[in-house]
């Protein structure tokens, strides 16, 4: 197995570990023995108990990123790609439990301010590729010409919010209709026909 490979399958094990037990319970070592590994070897891959958490959490987020960007690649209109993007990233968590079971445990890995994300690179990519799609919606005129930047802010602050709301909260359903609804009357109010 590659070194790649190994990393992979060290931080799979620790977002299982982080999950069940929450950042302060687990040991480094609880994460070698679920790899089958001693600590000393994980030391090999990450600097501390707190790097191997980062590294787990952003590939965890680097792997929603990239799955919500698949599929929008298969939208043929910016407004397939609006709702996928809106739609898909939304209800991703629901089949990831333990990704959910962490977000429970460290709300702060979802912030509003910039100033105190800790994970500010993936969610920034996650915010661009939003960017991107407000953009052509806009170029392509079937967007209203808005100040993209902001209303891409506004737009990720809102879905930030409603998984807060749904997935921490656990508003559930009653989220899920809130964000539905709510992402239906921001597409009208976006679309120019």
């Amino acid at each position: 197995m590659g070194k790649t490979d190994k990393k992979q399958q060290i931080f799979q094990a620790a977002l299982t570990v982080f999950a069940r037990y929450g950042y302060r319970k687990t040991t480094v070592e609880d994460v070698a023995a679920a790899v089958g590994m001693t600590k000393s070897n994980i030391y090999f891959y990450v600097k501390n108990k707190r790097d191997l958490y980062e590294r787990t959490v952003s590939g965890a987020l680097e792997r929603w990123r990239a799955a919500i960007g698949a599929e929008m690649e298969t939208a043929k209109t910016v407004r397939e790609k609006f709702m996928v993007a809106a739609r898909s990233s939304f209800e991703y968590l629901k089949n990831q439990e333990e990704l959910r079971a962490l977000l429970i445990q460290d709300p702060e890995i979802f912030t509003l301010s910039r100033t105190e994300d800790r994970f500010f690179e993936v969610n920034h990519r996650a915010m661009m590729m939003l960017r991107q799609v407000i953009q052509q919606g806009v170029d392509e005129g079937v967007f209203h010409p808005v100040d993209v930047d902001s209303v891409t802010e506004f737009l990720f602050s809102i879905y930030i919010m409603f998984l807060i709301k749904t997935y921490v909260k656990s508003d559930g359903s009653a989220g899920d209709r809130m964000y539905e609804e709510g992402l239906s009357l921001i597409f009208r109010g976006l679309c120019r026909q």
